[in-house]
Formats: C-alpha cells, structure tokens, sequence
C-alpha cells in the first residue's frame, strides 16, 4: 500500500493532452501552414509578373536607345555635307553655263568628273537628290520662292527648280527651292 499512496502523492504531469485534442492542435497548425504557403504562392507569382514587366521595359528600352544611337550614327556627318552642298550647287550652276562654249570642252568634262565624284562620295554617305520638276508641290520636301502662269501645266507642279533639295538617309536635309504653277 505505500507504493500506492506514493503514486497518489505524485502530481499528474500536466500537458498531455487527449488525442481528440492533439489532432485539432495538428490541423490547426496545418491549416495555419497551407495559408503561408498560399501567401508565399501569390508572392512569387506577384514577384515573377514584376519581373517580366521590368525584363519587358529594360528590352523596350534597350531597342529605343539602338534606334536613337542608330540615327544619331546615320545623321552625324549632316552638318558636314549640308556645308558642302552649295559647292555641288557651284559645279552645277558651272556646267550649266559652259554647255554653249566650244572651246571650254575639255575643262567641262574636268569639272564634269569632279563634280560626279564629289556626288558619288555624297552618295555613299547616304546624300541623296530630289527629283522636283514636274511633280506635284510638298511642303515636306519643296520650298516655293514664286507661283507662276505656265501654259498646259496643271496648278500646284513644280515648274523649275532654282536650288535642288537632298534626303540624307530617306530624311530632308535641304528643301528644294521652287518655282510652282498656278
């Protein structure tokens, strides 16, 4: 009987619980988890969407800046051979006014093939010369300087042309000065 009054004497350890009781704690605690756990899902999926937006952007922007230094590349020179177009207006206007001379034959072609060298080397750095005569007045690519009566020409085409324009690189670099019909 002592050893029974001994057990009776030592207090019940408090803390265990009922089985009932540790499978709500479990599924609690579960339940707790599979809510973190869908957090963290939205997170990631939140954190990847970011992601490819900012990948989008940066990709956008690095094309822009390719283009822009694309063009900046292609028109660097436009000062230099805007400079030099009223040397190409000179060998022309010459050539123009040597056609009656006969004597001057062989100093026209020597100016003849300067003046088609210089045009090649334009060419090659993307100068390119309008056609104005005969087609219809554009603001984009004409200057008019008068409007004048021309007979069997329709109102609004360019008659003569007094200064030519050039496109460098598909872009205006100098309008054409006009004359156009009325």
């Amino acid at each position: 009987m002592h050893d029974n009054r001994e057990r009776e004497k030592t207090p019940k350890k408090e803390g265990k619980k009922h089985p009932r009781e540790k499978t709500s704690h479990i599924k609690s605690k579960e339940a707790h988890l599979v809510k973190k756990l869908q957090k963290a899902e939205k997170e990631i999926e939140m954190l990847n969407d970011r992601l490819l937006r900012i990948a989008a952007e940066l990709d956008n922007f690095r094309k822009r800046t390719e283009r822009e230094v694309s063009q900046i590349v292609q028109n660097a020179n436009a000062s230099l051979l805007k400079d030099i177009l009223p040397v190409v207006d000179d060998l022309e206007r010459s050539l123009k006014n040597m056609q009656n001379r006969g004597k001057a034959g062989e100093f026209r072609k020597g100016v003849e093939l300067i003046f088609q060298k210089l045009m090649s080397i334009l060419q090659m750095h993307g100068l390119q010369a309008m056609e104005s005569v005969g087609r219809p007045f554009d603001v984009e690519y004409h200057d008019a300087l008068l409007q004048v009566v021309k007979e069997g020409t329709p109102p609004g085409m360019v008659v003569e042309e007094h200064e030519k324009g050039y496109l460098l690189n598909g872009r205006v670099l100098r309008h054409a000065k006009v004359l156009v019909s009325k």
